[in-house]
């Protein structure tokens, strides 16, 4: 059964960011760019993060 849907800034602090937008300007990402929110989103996927 899949775990629950967690929040990005959730997701973030659990991988040890401060924050999302800490968490996306550390991989040269920027929070004002959808297409990089989403690709931030994807890493955190990958990092086994349900967001």
């Amino acid at each position: 059964m899949p775990s629950e849907p967690m929040g990005a800034n959730r997701a973030a602090k659990a991988a040890g960011y401060r924050h999302f937008k800490h968490f996306l300007e550390s991989y040269g990402l920027r929070l004002y760019n959808p297409d990089d929110v989403e690709e931030g989103k994807n890493i955190l996927r990958g990092m086994g993060y349900n967001v």
